[in-house]
């Protein structure tokens, strides 16, 4: 669970919501740092909103994702696209 910086937890995106946001130009799935996480990270599609882990994981798994390869170490990828790969 995530909680906003008012203490209570965010709302998650669901998958469905999370891949019709992914369809727009320029919109990804980021994996950011967050101390309000005890995984240490958290899943956002931006612009768009709170994915929970288990939800990014099957966004990662679907077939039209790609991983953008734009973290700091290799194969530690930071954010993923929806659609052709260019």
């Amino acid at each position: 669970m995530i909680l906003s910086s008012n203490g209570k937890p965010l709302k998650e995106i669901g998958l469905k919501r999370a891949l019709e946001l992914m369809r727009k130009p320029g919109t990804r799935l980021v994996k950011m740092f967050t101390q309000t996480s005890h995984e240490g990270f958290a899943h956002y599609v931006i612009p768009g909103g709170y994915v929970g882990s288990a939800t990014a994981e099957k966004i990662k798994q679907h077939p039209l994702v790609w991983a953008s390869k734009d973290g700091l170490f290799p194969g530690h990828d930071q954010t993923w696209r929806l659609g052709a790969h260019n």
